[in-house]
């Protein structure tokens, strides 16, 4: 036998019998099923929005011929940075994460809203690179990383930039090879108002991969100076005909948020303000009009090889009064030009669900009958292959915690992390996203001590969350079933149920289902899911919001052990 299939053997007893000392717990499988509420409307002539769904903002898109890309912020989850693949503008893929390994994000104890957030993407035809440059990397204010192939999955260490301060960088490649980086900062003198933000821009030498000229503001405040406005950030550039575009989200990234374009006959400005702004916002639409979409704004445009425009765009869909489980999720529509100018969609039109495909998307869906990933029905955590693309832990993962075994099982080892601190517990999650889904769990745990815990949880931040699985009653001794609600920190709801013959020690199914998006029921089956007992009253799912809980990520859910 060779020295490395006698270590690998080796590494194996010795993790195996660490399981087997620390009560793991198995999982068979973790399966999520979301309810797309208008899939039968589509037909084939349409597109569905959200084009992702669930907690995918501030996308960014570029194309290299019949290749476009996208890129969502991930905050303090990690792997960081998912990326989409269409050749189409109908059918998204993932292909993986920008940053998926620890030399390039180091998320130390950052809340869950800080991290990585508004990564853009860009194509450098003078050098055959694609550059993602971006936020809370844990390596400077601002870092690129590159790849001459996405789909190859590797994309460079981090390249400090550590004089780009402020949020929301981007790239501009021009034609004559040069290269600028547009950012949000603080404006050049005091600020006059809470919000008031300015729109930076400075030379990148792609080249020796630095900045080389001074940075100078071009746009203060916003479109309309004498108005206050707040937050301009998420700026993009392009030229088009000519003529330099500055496209920037405005108004807070809330129900007021918004899309402004300005334009210039030179990369460096002076930037006047386009006759049509915002040209995108739902803030003036009343808000008791069915099915609203809300918060639209950050958006990024692309050109189609046939010369079409398109613009993704994040945007909410709340179930009512502001509260939305599944964070900002990306949108697309296209873009129309009209006195020079881009515009996303007139003021006072609503954002459609369904959108028409051009002739182009039909002509390219049909040649590359490319199916793109089904968001609500995503199919199996992890399989004997490893984790899904669509699994995420919350910070760095830490301790070599999980394992896959050869049978496609999940081995969680409780960590002394609870998922109430700034750390990385023993999560794995997904993205809830849909109003309403069923997640299930098959789960094999022993748990020895009141302070052992496994099973199902859905995530918001450390303050809010709701978990439900195995553990032992202090008062008896025995298994038990505890289901826990925390919001602000504080335990709101706290229930349980006691267990007996086979289910104190065989194989659970766990299940959180919502039949409705504001109130969640947790349940528990031992006989292999003839029969289902619910644990205490519905839970309230509120609290998962984004406007109860705060921050900017959405929310998640999966399996979960502790030792805390």
């Amino acid at each position: 036998m060779c020295m490395r299939k006698l270590w690998m053997l080796c590494a194996c007893a010795f993790w195996l019998g660490s399981l087997c000392a620390q009560n793991t717990a198995v999982f068979d499988f973790f399966q999520y099923e979301g309810v797309n509420r208008f899939a039968a409307q589509a037909g084939k002539t349409r597109y569905q929005n959200p084009i992702l769904p669930g907690f995918m903002p501030d996308p960014s898109i570029c194309r290299k011929g019949d290749d476009y890309y996208l890129v969502n912020s991930t905050f303090g989850y990690f792997p960081g940075v998912p990326i989409w693949h269409s050749t189409d503008l109908v059918n998204w893929v993932q292909i993986g994460h920008v940053l998926n390994r620890e030399s390039q994000l180091r998320l130390g104890s950052t809340r869950m809203s800080g991290g990585v957030y508004a990564p853009a993407i860009e194509y450098n035809p003078h050098n055959n690179l694609f550059y993602m440059i971006t936020t809370g990397t844990g390596y400077g204010s601002t870092t690129i990383v590159t790849t001459d192939d996405p789909k190859k999955q590797n994309w460079s260490d981090p390249i400090a930039l550590n004089d780009v301060r402020g949020i929301d960088p981007s790239l501009f490649f021009d034609d004559d090879g040069k290269a600028y980086i547009v950012n949000n900062d603080a404006p050049a003198y005091p600020a006059e108002y809470d919000g008031h933000r300015a729109i930076w821009i400075r030379e990148f030498d792609w080249k020796a991969g630095k900045t080389v000229s001074r940075q100078q503001v071009i746009v203060d405040k916003g479109v309309r100076k004498e108005d206050k406005p707040i937050w301009i950030e998420g700026p993009h550039l392009y030229k088009v005909d000519g003529i330099y575009y500055l496209m920037a989200a405005e108004g807070g990234t809330a129900e007021w948020h918004s899309e402004v374009v300005f334009s210039a006959t030179h990369p460096l400005g002076p930037y006047t303000p386009c006759k049509i702004n915002p040209i995108l916002t739902q803030r003036h639409l009343p808000g008791d009009r069915p099915n609203p979409v809300t918060s639209t704004g950050h958006a990024d445009l692309v050109q189609t090889a046939a010369g079409d425009w398109y613009a993704v765009f994040l945007a909410c869909i709340p179930y009512r009064e502001g509260l939305y489980n599944t964070g900002r999720e990306t949108f697309m529509l296209p873009v129309k030009w009209q006195d020079q100018q881009p515009v996303i969609l007139p003021e006072g039109e609503v954002v459609p669900y369904f959108v028409e495909k051009s002739a182009e998307q039909l002509r390219l869906e049909r040649k590359s009958r490319q199916k793109g990933t089904d968001f609500y029905h995503p199919g199996p955590l992890w399989t004997k292959k490893g984790l899904s693309d669509a699994a995420l832990f919350i910070r760095n993962p830490a301790g070599g915690f999980w394992q896959v075994d050869n049978k496609g099982r999940l081995h969680l080892i409780p960590k002394e992390t609870g998922i109430h601190e700034l750390a990385n517990p023993a999560f794995i999650g997904q993205r809830i996203t849909s109003w309403t889904f069923t997640a299930t769990a098959s789960m094999n745990f022993i748990p020895a001590a009141p302070h052992e815990f496994a099973g199902i949880v859905c995530f918001q931040n450390e303050a809010h969350y709701i978990q439900f699985g195995k553990t032992v009653d202090a008062s008896t001794g025995l298994p038990m079933l505890l289901l826990e609600a925390v919001k602000g920190g504080r335990s709101i709801s706290r229930d349980s149920a006691a267990l007996t013959g086979a289910a104190m020690q065989g194989r659970l199914l766990l299940r959180v289902t919502a039949e409705v998006p504001d109130a969640y029921v947790f349940s528990f089956s031992a006989d292999k899911g003839r029969t289902w007992t619910q644990v205490g009253p519905p839970q309230d799912a509120t609290l998962l919001s984004t406007r109860v809980a705060s921050g900017f990520q959405g929310a998640t859910v999966g399996v979960y052990a502790t030792r805390q």
